[in-house]
C-alpha cells in the first residue's frame, strides 16, 4: 500500500514539473520571437522594400519577403 502511494505521489510530481517545463519552454519561445524574430523581420522587410525599388534586385526582395513570412509564421519555430 505504502509503495501505491510513493508511486501515485511521483506521478502527480512528475506531471506537475512536465507541466510547468512547458510553460516555461513557452515563454521562452514567445520571448525568442519577440526579441530576435520580430527586430529581423522589420530589418528583412525593409531591405525587401529597398531592394525591390530597384529592376536588378526584384528577385531578392521577394527573396527577403519570404523570409519575413518564415520569421513571423507562428507555428514554425524561430531559426537563429
Amino acid at each position: 500500500m505504502i509503495t501505491l502511494t510513493v508511486l501515485a505521489v511521483l506521478m502527480i510530481v512528475f506531471l506537475v514539473l512536465g507541466l510547468c517545463f512547458h510553460l516555461v519552454g513557452g515563454v521562452l519561445k514567445l520571448a525568442l520571437k519577440l526579441i530576435i524574430c520580430l527586430p529581423c523581420a522589420v530589418i528583412c522587410g525593409v531591405v525587401g522594400v529597398v531592394l525591390c525599388c530597384t529592376l536588378i534586385f526584384i528577385p531578392l526582395g521577394l527573396a527577403c519577403f519570404k523570409l519575413v513570412g518564415f520569421l513571423l509564421n507562428p507555428f514554425r519555430c524561430c531559426m537563429v
